[in-house]
């Protein structure tokens, strides 16, 4: 087998692994904790893009490990459905996707060194806490991914703490407001990767993954997921009603429309084809709130 197909080049087999359409999940939060640093009079452009392209580049790596991780156990097959397929449709070696994952990794660690030595300690703490996070989340005898417990995973370290850090290595301080400005984010990142669980649910219930909606069943985990939407939407009113965030923030009800349709799709069809549109349309909701509540926080009022 060779390391990548006759047509396609190894940068460009390691791109599709990185699943180009997720990178908004690690994006936004990053843009979000610059425009509230920005708002604090504490922008810095060389920290900012060092934590985008860390962040973009720890996301491409954890995209590449679970498809390594998940093709080893079985998981994967040419007939799954949200996977770029590089493995299983024999395109690459495991250890190819392995080493792509790597790269990533060890460029986002250069990144990192720079963004301690700006940032001090705190940011080491939190560095150290996320890349604990992203191995135990993808490997391990009991990957959290694994677990119902991912989604309170990924709210965690790809909502919360990433605003931290960009706000931290900007501004050298880490005010309450911070994480709690984050919650939505949060929420919506969470709730892409609840909708790519509802969409494999009967594959992952073969491979043994108990994930939150093989744990509450389907329809439980439909009513999860449309709870994060309103979560989504009343943690920000309750933000603004509180002074957490600007009222500007408000302009988040023009993604409402996207909102209104993944709620109803997500419980259109069992099929996996049908579905995937659903994990696609909620990732373009987290970009589309996410790019509206920055900009919000931008807004002088």
């Amino acid at each position: 087998m060779s390391s990548a197909s006759p047509g396609r080049s190894l940068l460009a087999e390691w791109f599709s692994l990185a699943r180009p359409f997720t990178l908004t999940a690690a994006a936004i939060p990053v843009l979000f904790g610059t425009a509230l640093a920005y708002r604090a009079g504490a922008f810095s452009a060389g920290p900012f893009l060092a934590m985008l392209l860390a962040s973009l580049l720890i996301q491409a790596a954890t995209n590449m490990f679970n498809e390594f991780y998940d093709e080893r156990r079985g998981l994967d097959t040419a007939k799954s459905v949200g996977i770029a397929g590089s493995i299983v449709a024999g395109r690459m070696r495991p250890r190819d996707v392995l080493l792509g994952a790597l790269f990533c990794y060890t460029l986002a660690l250069f990144l990192g060194l720079y963004l301690v030595y700006v940032g001090g300690w705190p940011i080491l703490l939190l560095g150290c806490l996320s890349a604990l996070g992203g191995y135990v989340y993808s490997a391990g005898p009991r990957p959290v991914a694994y677990t119902p417990a991912s989604e309170a995973t990924v709210f965690v370290f790809m909502g919360l703490i990433i605003v931290v850090i960009t706000y931290g290595v900007q501004a050298d301080s880490y005010p309450l407001s911070a994480p709690l400005a984050a919650v939505p984010i949060g929420v919506l990142v969470a709730a892409i990767l609840l909708a790519n669980n509802i969409r494999d649910l009967e594959s992952d219930r073969r491979g043994g993954r108990n994930t939150l909606p093989v744990a509450l069943r389907r329809r439980g985990g439909v009513a999860v997921y449309r709870g994060m939407l309103l979560a989504t939407y009343l943690s920000l009113l309750a933000l603004v009603a509180f002074g957490t965030v600007p009222v500007g923030s408000l302009l988040v009800v023009l993604s409402l429309p996207l909102a209104v349709r993944v709620w109803r799709r997500i419980s259109s069809s069992t099929v996996p084809e049908r579905l995937d549109p659903v994990v696609k349309g909620t990732a373009g909701l987290h970009a589309v709130f996410g790019l509206l509540y920055t900009l919000g926080v931008l807004l002088p009022f």
